[in-house]
């Protein structure tokens, strides 16, 4: 059966996997978050899923993360960092710890996960040819120390890709909570707004692809439908993010 890690199961994203995941009862699935307790209050079902295993701790525990890495055919790195904290880093430890955790795997001449990995739209230029120049900047401070760490993330791991050879970049537009009403893989364009939960089946296609086309590639998972839901979130969350471009210091103040 296949089996798939979720690194940030509690967030928005990894809990989207999981819950895509758990409509196939042969999908194993290892969960690795912080808190055990959480991902369950999140998602009782798993609890009752004989074929799931939650790994609890922090990524930086390589010897942990390799075990939940053991064994799978794929492992979606959906950590992610939700607003436009200064100085953030969490994209480039789940960067580091992730290759710790392969070394392991590599001494042990245990094949290895093919990675699928979230980042954003807003880094792959081509995704946004019909975005607005002035528009695009804007969006782009508003998530200015976000996509720093994603961009150095991205980097630390293309320079292992001598021996990590089967790893895709995953970049969407914007995100919103809506139910799954089908997506499309795209290496060319991104649409917005996209639910979390598409976002997860596409990536779930990702990584069962076998034919090698997303291999060391950046695509953007699209809705097929034009009826998804407004993130009205967003645009307090540009106003909070360009706050904390322009002035980091005030992130300890309104953060």
């Amino acid at each position: 059966m296949p089996s798939y890690a979720v690194l940030g199961a509690t967030g928005n994203t990894g809990l989207s996997l999981i819950k895509v995941l758990l409509k196939s009862p042969e999908n194993e699935i290892k969960a690795y978050c912080r808190s055990r307790a959480k991902l369950l209050k999140q998602c009782p079902p798993l609890a009752a899923r004989e074929n799931a295993q939650i790994f609890e701790g922090p990524l930086s525990r390589s010897e942990i993360l390799a075990e939940c890495l053991r064994g799978t055919r794929a492992a979606f790195l959906a950590v992610a960092q939700s607003e436009n904290v200064p100085n953030c880093t969490v994209a480039r430890d789940t960067a580091y710890s992730t290759i710790a955790a392969l070394k392991i795997l590599e001494r042990e001449k245990t094949a290895l996960p093919k990675l699928v990995i979230l980042s954003s739209a807003s880094l792959e230029p081509k995704f946004c040819g019909d975005v607005p120049g002035w528009v695009h900047t804007m969006l782009y401070y508003a998530a200015s120390h976000v996509y720093k760490d994603l961009e150095q993330a991205e980097v630390m791991l293309r320079s292992e890709q001598n021996w990590i050879t089967d790893s895709t970049w995953v970049k969407p537009g914007g995100l919103t909570h809506d139910t799954q009403k089908g997506h499309t893989v795209s290496k060319d364009h991104a649409v917005t707004p996209l639910s979390f939960l598409d976002l997860a089946a596409g990536m779930v296609e990702v990584a069962n692809d076998e034919s090698g086309t997303y291999a060391m590639s950046n695509v953007s998972i699209n809705p097929t439908s034009n009826k998804v839901a407004f993130p009205w979130n967003a645009p307090m969350a540009l106003v909070r993010g360009l706050l904390f471009h322009f002035f980091p210091w005030s992130y300890s103040v309104f953060g």
